[in-house]
């Protein structure tokens, strides 16, 4: 009997939470917010929060990867692939000099490339001499000796390779899919020993139209396209890599001289690629010439100049001068090349700002015959040129 009872008051006391919940659940969602917005009830506060809702956050766990840590271990990883490039050459006696054993050197950064010991660095950095030697530095401070395996003027870098070690590289990116805005850090040599200058910098910018000629003018010799970043370069870079915060190789820090001053940019990792393998091949030696200045038309210069496509290079000079904009006795005069033509595209490549004409001309070599479609005045026309 006494069991029932208990049982009896169980449900019973069950089914008045049941009903009360169920209550108050209707009195909060509806009663409450409705006497709030009458304007009898309005006035007392305790109904003015009944009616919003409420957001309920799920505990989660937060973990937080701290710039500083990264950029040290980073740093400190891809450090192992900077080193210091000396060269060292005899002078040549003459009447400034009394002595035949008078040497001259130079010195700057370098990264490898490779395992195997392939270093770049600035042609600046190395004598284009069978005589000169030359050594590098490594990370740990061993010196090595190097060989100078060649220049490439289309890029204004130079490759060296240490024989019979194995070194730390660092890996190559994708330098076409770098996220303009994203952070990288930025590596060179320090003038302490064996130490590495470290800047954490932004991908400001790819410059389409920057030409290595270190003029207003492109030229059809000289790399067109480079990266800009926010770090305050000097010389000490130059040579030096840039890598993202997955430790590969974003960029090649290098300069020109522009009115006697250094101008200081990036060339991207996949034409340090392109310069090494071209070097490494043989063909650098042999790179086709066609001897133009020019401009990358883009949509602004299009509309300035009145220009009937938005696409190409204009051969050009500000002083309207033929023989400042086609080199004389160059493959372009030779094929009769003339200073406003628009070469629109060679073999059927396009030009653009993406894909530049002296990136197209040096894919090719001495000797080659290649086909320009121009636009010269309204008229289209076909060239054959030989490189």
């Amino acid at each position: 009997m006494l069991k029932k009872k208990i049982i009896k008051w169980l449900v019973i006391g069950l089914m008045m939470f049941i009903v009360g919940g169920f209550g108050g659940f209707i009195f909060d969602r509806y009663l409450m917010p409705f006497l709030g917005s009458c304007r009898f009830f309005s006035k007392y506060d305790f109904l003015q929060g009944s009616g919003k809702n409420t957001t309920i956050i799920r505990e989660t766990e937060r973990v937080v990867v701290k710039d500083d840590n990264s950029v040290n271990e980073l740093a400190s990883s891809a450090a192992q692939s900077v080193v210091d490039v000396f060269a060292i050459t005899d002078i040549q006696e003459n009447a400034f000099s009394s002595k035949s054993d008078q040497k001259e050197g130079k010195r700057g950064a370098g990264t490898i490339l490779t395992n195997d010991g392939v270093v770049v660095t600035h042609k600046n950095n190395v004598f284009e001499d069978e005589s000169s030697k030359y050594y590098i530095t490594i990370f740990d401070g061993n010196v090595f000796e190097a060989n100078l395996i060649g220049v490439d003027n289309f890029s204004d870098l130079a490759f060296l390779q240490v024989e019979g070690v194995n070194l730390s590289a660092v890996p190559f990116a994708n330098s076409d899919d770098a996220i303009i805005g994203k952070k990288v850090i930025a590596l060179g040599r320090s003038f302490g020993s064996h130490q590495v200058s470290i800047a954490e910098s932004i991908l400001s910018d790819y410059n389409e139209i920057f030409n290595l000629a270190g003029k207003e003018l492109s030229s059809s010799e000289k790399l067109e396209g480079v990266f800009n970043l926010s770090f305050n370069v000097n010389e000490n870079y130059v040579g030096g890599p840039i890598v993202d915060y997955n430790g590969e190789l974003i960029a090649i820090t290098s300069f020109v001289d522009f009115d006697n001053e250094k101008e200081y940019f990036q060339i991207p990792s996949n034409k340090v690629k392109n310069s090494m393998n071209k070097i490494f091949s043989g063909e650098a030696e042999n790179s086709a010439k066609l001897g133009v200045y020019y401009i990358s038309i883009d949509d602004y210069f299009s509309r300035l100049s009145s220009l009937p496509i938005k696409e190409g290079a204009i051969i050009y000079s500000s002083s309207g001068k033929q023989g400042l904009a086609v080199i004389s006795n160059s493959p372009a005069e030779k094929a009769g090349i003339k200073i406003n033509d628009i070469i629109v595209s060679i073999n059927g490549e396009k030009i653009d700002l993406k894909n530049p004409l002296s990136s197209i001309i040096n894919k090719h070599k001495v000797g080659d015959r290649i086909q320009m479609e121009i636009l010269r005045g309204n008229k289209e026309m076909d060239l054959d040129v030989q490189l």
